[in-house]
This record gives C-alpha cells, sequence and structure tokens, in this order.
C-alpha cells in the first residue's frame, strides 16, 4: 500500500534556557545547543519504521509536518497516502498540538495508526486523565492540581508525604528529576513554583507509591481486543543510596547521568501470577477507559502490600528498537519489523472497513 510516515523534527532548546539545568546547577547538558533526547528518539523511530515497512513491501514516503499545517494538507491532498504511520508527536513547536495532526488526518479521511484525537489529548491532561480512572474503578494515586499559590487555603491538599510533582501536560517524563519528590509543605511550595514558573501550567502532585515501577506494553491483535505484552519493570536495585527511586527524565534519556545508568529494565519482570495478571487486568481498563488504539504502554507501581496504582496511560508510545514497548514486544516472540507491520495492519484494518 502507499504509506506515509509522518513525523515531527526535534526541537533545538539552548542548554541554558533547558529546565534541567535550572532545577540542578550540578547538571550540564553535554552541548552547547540542547536537542531534547525526548524529541531524538522520534526520528530514530522514523527511521527504523519507513524501512521495515519498505522492507514488507509498501510503498513508503516519509514526511515531516513541523511548521506549516497548510503544508502537511497539501502534502495530504497531493500525494493522496492510502494509510499514514503516525509518528508525529508536536506541531508547531507544541506538543498540546498532537491530537490536531490525528484530527487532519480524519478530515480527509486517510486510515492512521494509533490513538485518535481524543485520546492523545487526553493524554496531555494527567489530572483529567486521573479523573476518568477514577470514575472508572482503576486504582491511581491519589492527587491534587495547584493552579494558583501553592500556599493558598493553608496548602489544604490531605494528602500524605512523600508527594511526587510533575508539570500536568507533559509527557517523556519532562519536569521530573531528582528534586521532584517532596517531603514537606515548604518543599512542596517550592517545588509547585519551579514547576508552575518553568513549564507555566499546573502542577499535579501525586502521593509518591514507594515500591516497583511496571510497564504493560500492549498490543491491539484484533480491532476489538487488546494483547497484553510481558510485563517490564524498571528496577532500582542500583541506585545509590539518597537517590529517588523514580523514573526521571534522565533515568529515561540522557546516557551519561547516573539515573540512567542505574534504573535498568527487567523484561519480562519477574512478577507473583496473582500479581501479573492483576497489572494486565487492570492496564486493558485504563487503556480502554481512555480510548487507546493500537499501541499503548500502561505505567504502574507496585506498593509494599501488593496494591497495584496506574501512574499513565500511554498513546502512540515511543517504538523505536531499542524502547520499552519493543523491549516487550521481543520478549512475546515478535520482532522489530513483524511488530510494526502488525500494528499498520489494525490500520489498513479500519481503512478497508470505511471503503475510503
Amino acid at each position: 500500500m502507499k504509506v506515509a510516515v509522518i513525523y515531527n523534527e526535534p526541537r533545538n532548546t539552548a542548554s541554558e534556557d533547558h529546565w534541567l539545568r535550572r532545577s540542578d546547577p550540578d547538571y550540564h547538558p553535554p552541548s552547547k545547543d540542547f536537542i531534547d533526547a525526548s524529541e531524538i528518539g522520534v526520528l530514530q523511530q522514523m527511521r527504523s519504521i519507513a524501512s521495515s515497512l519498505t522492507d514488507h513491501g509498501h510503498q513508503v514516503m516519509v514526511f515531516s509536518a513541523d511548521d506549516d499545517a497548510a503544508r502537511l494538507c497539501n502534502f495530504l491532498a497531493n500525494e493522496k497516502p492510502e494509510v499514514i504511520f503516525n509518528c508525529c508527536e508536536s506541531i508547531l513547536g507544541q506538543s498540546k498540538l498532537e491530537m490536531n495532526v490525528a484530527a487532519v488526518y480524519e478530515l480527509f479521511g486517510i486510515a492512521y495508526t494509533g490513538s485518535p484525537p481524543l485520546a492523545l489529548g487526553l493524554a496531555l491532561d494527567k489530572a483529567l486523565t486521573k479523573s476518568v480512572f477514577e470514575s472508572h474503578g482503576i486504582p491511581t494515586p491519589h492527587h491534587y492540581l495547584f493552579e494558583g499559590d501553592p500556599f493558598q487555603n493553608g496548602m489544604a491538599h490531605n494528602l500524605r508525604f512523600p508527594l511526587i510533582v510533575k508539570p500536568v501536560h507533559e509527557d517523556a517524563s519532562i519536569g521530573i528529576d531528582a528534586n521532584a519528590i517532596v517531603h514537606d509543605n515548604a518543599a512542596l511550595a517550592k517545588r509547585v513554583r519551579f514547576i508552575q514558573g518553568e513549564f507555566e501550567q499546573p502542577a499535579l502532585v501525586e502521593e509518591f507509591i514507594d515500591g516497583r515501577e511496571l510497564n504493560v506494553a500492549l498490543l491491539q491483535t484484533s480491532e476489538e481486543n487488546f494483547t497484553p505484552l510481558p510485563i517490564s519493570e524498571i528496577t532500582f536495585h542500583r541506585v545509590p543510596e539518597g537517590m529517588p527511586h523514580i523514573v526521571s527524565y534522565e533515568a529515561k534519556w540522557v546516557e551519561e547521568s547516573p539515573f540512567y545508568k542505574t534504573t535498568v529494565p527487567e523484561c519480562p519482570a519477574d512478577l507473583p501470577e496473582n500479581i501479573r495478571r492483576e497489572a494486565t487486568a487492570i492496564a486493558v481498563k485504563a487503556a480502554n477507559a481512555v480510548g487507546l488504539r493500537d499501541y499503548a504502554r500502561v505505567d504502574m507501581r507496585l506498593d509494599r502490600n501488593g496494591n497495584l496504582f496506574v501512574l499513565e496511560a500511554n498513546p502512540n508510545p515511543d517504538i523505536s528498537e531499542d524502547a520499552g514497548f519493543m523491549r516487550a514486544a521481543q520478549a512475546s516472540g515478535r520482532t522489530f519489523a513483524g511488530t510494526i507491520n502488525e500494528i499498520l495492519d489494525r490500520a489498513i484494518e479500519r481503512s478497508k472497513k470505511s471503503g475510503r
């Protein structure tokens, strides 16, 4: 088929303006002009996907939807791809517009991989997503959204310390570093103000679940059903004493950092069978609750009493060859190329069903 792989180029961010440097004076990005590593992953992912689709006989076009929505529309109108492999995570330099790109595909009547616009938009509002979880009976940490001064109402948040503070509208662990965990109201106020000032958005505060970090990758193997892949665990056994047991931005993206080197993934995770069954059931329920499609990853914590808590349900997670999703896919016996084409098959099925 005629397949368009649509992506966005990474943005350059001057290192002196990068939030990690301002948050931790001892951290220095490796280059003067810092390129967000979470966005570089999009390029690696795009190249591998295009290669895999070409090898499977598809006619592949690669298009960058960067800062010109009209150019994207012209491309779709003129090239008329039959299906789109959607790798676009932002447009006009704004991740919050990710959902609008998928909406453009729908206006053109072109089937595409991954989650629909509503799910993409919902995922970028962590507080609203948690409300959806709660309404569906999905366990998630207690939380409070600070939209104004953190001292308002005498810090009447009714949460139990320790707490973790996050930007409400970011992904890829942006805004989460060693200072994200707080233990008293003074530290909470300082961190909330940092998040609000640095990211110009409300701060989501959650009760920190001290325990194991699990990732459940889900692959839709039919129009109706998600299939859970082997569960991954981000282990903290090597984390030095005094460092928080969290999957921070550095742990995900900054290879020279202590966080990256000491948070080690294991797949399949060593879990009791009852916990494994419960985690996969909760993950599927969470993905369906927020309308995810084709492929997804649900992040959760297992506390020391055996209770599971969903942190996030991620639409269109990183599927580059070294990413956690592909680690789980390969643990299930799949290949990278086979998984990519399996994802594309779901979009092809929708294209044939719509008759467009």
